[in-house]
């Protein structure tokens, strides 16, 4: 007669856990967000040293060759932007 009642409790427990908390995905959206622009920042940071540098961290083994695909822009002529 009380296993019923027991049973019912013992599955309310369990999943109560399982209950989302309202503000919890905003939350993570937010934190997916910050560390998606930190990833972004520290990318145009790496980008922007110049190519020779880059190369260097390459070859000490910092950065992988493949993780690499930075563009360099090509280089203006000071005189034609005047």
């Amino acid at each position: 007669m009380h296993k019923r009642p027991l049973l019912v409790v013992l599955s309310l427990l369990a999943a109560l856990p399982a209950c989302a908390d309202p503000n919890a995905a905003a939350e993570i959206e937010i934190r997916r967000t910050n560390a998606l622009a930190a990833i972004s920042a520290v990318r145009d940071g790496y980008c922007a040293l110049s190519p020779a540098v880059r190369a260097r961290l390459r070859d000490a083994g910092e950065i992988d060759p493949a993780l690499d695909n930075c563009t360099t822009p090509p280089e203006t002529n000071p005189q034609e932007t005047k």
